[in-house]
């Protein structure tokens, strides 16, 4: 083989480990991506509207899909419209979810675990100006774990404005919640 030729070989192949090495790259699909600690933010409301026939309200589900890692919920956040704090389980404490798998003396979620609350679980009925409001979670894993999943579910459902009797649903919306921050 010719001189000549092995250099057309070497830098053919020296061209292509360039080309190769400089193609982007797959990144982590929202699945797979991993922290040690996250910040979550949710959108909502906690209302009576029409002369308290209805009422509206959110409902948030936390989810560890981590198979052996457990994520601690460290804090939660409920801002007004306008920013004012409404509630912070830093000074009042996690609230009692209904299905009891996160609380005031149990912050974690254990691997494969789920949890969720609704916001007329632990806040007051909203006037106009305190409302829309953002949830803010932040949380933490022992090591690098799958993010911590929230889903906000806006519900609309018919009250008895007499009794407060929860009737029929109205409607209902989901939208996944945003991670904020993450710290790897």
């Amino acid at each position: 083989m010719s001189r000549q030729r092995k250099v057309r070989i070497a830098f053919a192949a020296l061209t292509l480990c360039l080309l190769w090495f400089s193609l982007p790259r797959a990144a982590e699909i929202d699945g797979d991506a991993k922290a040690r600690k996250g910040t979550v933010r949710c959108g909502g409301s906690n209302t009576l509207r029409l002369g308290g026939t209805e009422i509206q309200y959110a409902t948030y589900n936390l989810r560890n899909f981590n198979a052996a890692i457990p994520i601690t919920v460290e804090q939660l956040t409920v801002y007004g419209a306008t920013g004012q704090v409404l509630f912070d389980s830093a000074t009042s404490g996690l609230p009692q979810f209904p299905n009891s798998t996160l609380g005031p003396l149990d912050n974690v979620l254990v691997p494969n675990q789920s949890a969720d609350i609704a916001t007329t679980n632990f806040l007051p009925f909203l006037p106009d100006h305190q409302r829309p409001i953002q949830l803010e979670i932040v949380w933490s894993a022992p090591e690098r774990a799958l993010l911590l999943e929230v889903v906000l579910i806006r519900i609309a459902r018919q009250r008895d404005p007499l009794t407060g009797q929860e009737l029929q649903e109205r409607s209902r919306h989901t939208a996944a919640c945003r991670t904020i921050g993450v710290e790897k």
